[in-house]
């Protein structure tokens, strides 16, 4: 059965269906697929992969390492670094080696300082008339040279790269793809796999692309392990845990929050969160913008119990508008009043019912204010959560 079908385009009141481009043809092969992604860098998903890597600006192809030429090379104003492997998945060689191509080039990538990358990139591109920092400048006028170039320098030491795979239909063997993983488990990226769809407009000719994420490397872990044995049950689950706790973003949010709070204080952040997922099954996700954040979202995904900024202040972004949604403002203003009541501040109502937070003398509170309640806090959470499920 199929999951998704021609795309229909409407004009003048008529309905007709696209049509669906083969890629493998002369016209649309892998270079056409890389060209289309260097051009056009925001036909892939980089920040819904990763919130850091938002706003790609494309460097190279054919980026020359020992390991053999990556073909798409994208870095942004904040110095991270992605690595795009495109393939056409009807290859049976394609499938078997294209994970296993990526992480290569990333474990050389990881091998390089700042010089030796921009002068790779360069090279690739066959031109030298501007820096790598100047070709970023072209893109971001504001961004800092120094700034840069020690940002780049730092993510390639530590290895935090994006991996991605690009293909028109991928179909890799899960149990395969873990073990690359484990093997490979000294660098920080994450890898993702990226299916482009192309469809074409029969009337005018124009080309619709809707990418698809297919998998991350949790979800693939998660995958692995339900179908194999035991003893790969044990390898898959430890790199999952170690996917699930180090992602790239997760990383920098915490390395930024370090800067306005003590470490021990992050370490017992981290800790609280860790309880949470475990007893409510809360989960932290990352939100975008030019600041970081940290949001403890329910398990639906819907009502957000905390904005922690990588400031350390705590924001509520939308709980007393979401359950209102459900019919139960009080739900989520009771939510707020009582944790202000815990922490010896006030609920403050003076903005949009989104913004509604808690704050002391007009100001937000820092994450270790609620980390001083956070037994009190976690139960009001379980409390709110149950109260909300009563009233689904």
């Amino acid at each position: 059965m199929k999951q998704h079908t021609l795309p229909i385009i409407i004009k003048d009141n008529q309905a007709s269906s696209l049509q669906k481009v083969e890629l493998g043809s002369r016209e649309y092969d892998e270079a056409w697929i890389q060209g289309i992604c260097f051009e056009n860098p925001g036909v892939l998903p980089f920040v819904e992969l990763e919130p850091v890597f938002e706003g790609m600006v494309p460097v190279c192809r054919e980026l020359a390492t020992k390991a053999g030429p990556a073909d798409l090379v994208f870095v942004n104003a904040y110095g991270f670094i992605a690595i795009g492997e495109c393939k056409l998945w009807r290859n049976p060689e394609a499938r078997r080696k294209a994970v296993g191509q990526v992480l290569d080039y990333a474990k050389e990538l990881a091998k390089w300082d700042y010089s030796t990358f921009e002068a790779e990139c360069l090279k690739s591109r066959k031109s030298r008339e501007k820096t790598l920092f100047e070709l970023m400048q072209e893109e971001n006028p504001e961004v800092d040279e120094a700034f840069f170039i020690d940002s780049v320098e730092r993510n390639l030491r530590r290895g935090r790269f994006l991996l991605l795979i690009i293909g028109d239909g991928i179909r890799e063997n899960m149990e395969e793809l873990a073990e690359f993983l484990q093997a490979n488990g000294n660098l920080n990226f994450p890898l993702g796999l990226v299916e482009l769809p192309v469809y074409k407009n029969p009337l005018g000719g124009e080309l619709l692309i809707t990418p698809r994420i297919l998998a991350k490397t949790k979800e693939i872990q998660r995958l692995v392990y339900r179908f194999a044995d035991d003893s790969q049950v044990a390898q898959a689950e430890q790199v999952q845990a170690q996917a699930v706790s180090q992602t790239i973003s997760e990383n920098v949010f915490y390395e930024k929050l370090q800067n306005s709070i003590p470490a021990g204080k992050v370490t017992e952040l981290q800790q609280f969160i860790a309880s949470l997922t475990a007893e409510f099954n809360l989960f932290p996700k990352l939100g975008r913008g030019k600041r970081l954040s940290l949001n403890l979202k329910s398990p639906d995904d819907i009502y957000n119990f905390a904005s922690i900024q990588e400031t350390g202040e705590v924001w509520f972004y939308g709980i007393v508008v979401k359950t209102d949604q459900l019919g139960a403002k009080a739900i989520g203003t009771e939510y707020l009043a009582s944790l202000a009541t815990l922490v010896g501040a006030q609920l403050d109502t003076s903005s949009k019912e989104w913004n509604w937070s808690v704050k002391r003398a007009g100001k937000y509170l820092s994450i270790t204010d609620y980390l001083q309640v956070k037994e009190q806090w976690a139960q009001l959470i379980g409390g709110t959560l149950g109260r909300i499920v009563e009233e689904l």
